[in-house]
């Protein structure tokens, strides 16, 4: 059924504002939780697996409520349970990982390198999945490699004097955290197809929260958190996973997957221009281009694999294609595993920094 015209003006601005809302609240996890884990004589420096843990345990609160009417516990099978306990394992990894990267580094480096998992999970799905990208396809993809990491890398190795500092060991810290959201992404397909995204959400939040409180207690890493910090912490964890995935989830369904991840790009613009705001940190002309490749590169990519669809209406009908399948007759394991269109998995490597359980839209809004 179509809307009126009028009408789908107003759900698409709707939908744009939402997306932006998201993009700004995810961007405000690299300002808000670096001066958390630095030591400065105003504020208690927060351990990473400390702060790890507050994060997913109040997440995991968070989305109780929006998981009550939905799959109950009962149905997980012990495969479901090791799948979970795999994907908490490696989501709170990324975390700690990140956080101990960010220590050393910059926001505005954290920033830029936000859209990590958006080429780990390309290449991950190139080599399981055996996809192949088009010709046209490679300079975009070129582009947001060298804006995300090889200018940052390049630059600060440049004014080390080309010496491995704590700077570059917390950007490759940072990178090495994308590559293990991408992982967590991979496994999360299994179960975000078979049961409700809210519980996925909250069943995982919960698991990484048990997995960094084992690290607490094995490495007897003291709970050191100053009242103060407490408001900060519940940011992060309400606006910047909690209304952030929620605000991604409308607004996609409400302006189509493509134009989502082209807007949801700009939270490295957000985490940029937070950085020097809130943080003080310098902007470098070298920042600038870096952000500007990224998001030229991302744009034309996004568009590039839209028209995949030979729709000139690609944008507008892509929610409808999330979930189509496509088989490989060549591929050993096509009879038993059907493959997702590129677009579909950089769709979902957006959840990296707005769900700890990488919601599917697919069961949170069913047709």
């Amino acid at each position: 059924m179509l809307l009126p015209k009028n009408e789908q003006l107003k759900r698409s601005r709707y939908g744009c504002y939402l997306i932006i809302l998201a993009a700004a609240f995810a961007a405000l996890f690299h300002v808000i939780s670096k001066p958390m884990l630095e030591n400065s004589e105003n504020m208690i420096e927060i351990n990473p697996i400390v702060m790890a843990f507050l994060i997913y345990f109040i997440c995991g609160i968070f989305f109780t409520p929006l998981a009550k009417k939905t799959d109950s516990i009962s149905k997980f099978g012990r495969k479901d349970w090791i799948f979970m306990l795999i994907i908490g394992v490696a989501e709170v990894s990324a975390l700690i990982t990140y956080f101990y990267g960010l220590t050393t580094s910059t926001a505005v480096n954290a920033s830029l390198f936000s859209n990590s998992e958006v080429i780990f999970a390309l290449v991950i799905a190139m080599l399981v999945f055996r996809e192949r990208l088009h010709i046209k396809e490679c300079i975009p993809f070129t582009m947001i490699i060298i804006g995300m990491i090889v200018l940052p890398i390049g630059n600060d190795l440049y004014q080390n004097n080309f010496a491995l500092e704590e700077l570059v060991t917390g950007d490759l810290l940072i990178i090495l955290s994308g590559v293990l959201y991408a992982i967590d992404i991979t496994f999360c397909k299994y179960v975000a197809d078979r049961f409700d995204a809210r519980r996925i959400t909250q069943i995982v939040a919960f698991v990484c929260a048990g997995v960094a409180f084992s690290l607490i207690v094995v490495f007897q890493i003291p709970m050191d958190v100053d009242l103060m910090q407490l408001p900060s912490i519940f940011v992060l964890s309400i606006l910047g996973t909690g209304m952030s995935t929620l605000f991604f989830l409308i607004g996609m369904k409400l302006i189509g997957a493509v134009r989502t991840i082209l807007l949801y790009s700009t939270t490295s613009v957000f985490g940029v221009v937070f950085s020097g705001l809130i943080l003080s940190e310098t902007i470098t002309v070298v920042d600038v281009l870096s952000l500007a490749l990224v998001l030229t590169g991302i744009f034309f990519l996004r568009n590039r694999l839209a028209e995949k669809d030979g729709s000139p209406n690609a944008d507008e009908n892509s929610t409808k294609s999330i979930g189509t399948t496509r088989r490989n007759k060549t591929s050993k394991h096509s009879r038993y595993m059907p493959k997702m269109l590129i677009r579909d998995k950089i769709e979902k490597t957006l959840f990296s920094k707005v769900s700890c359980g990488r919601l599917d839209t697919r069961r949170l809004f069913p047709k």
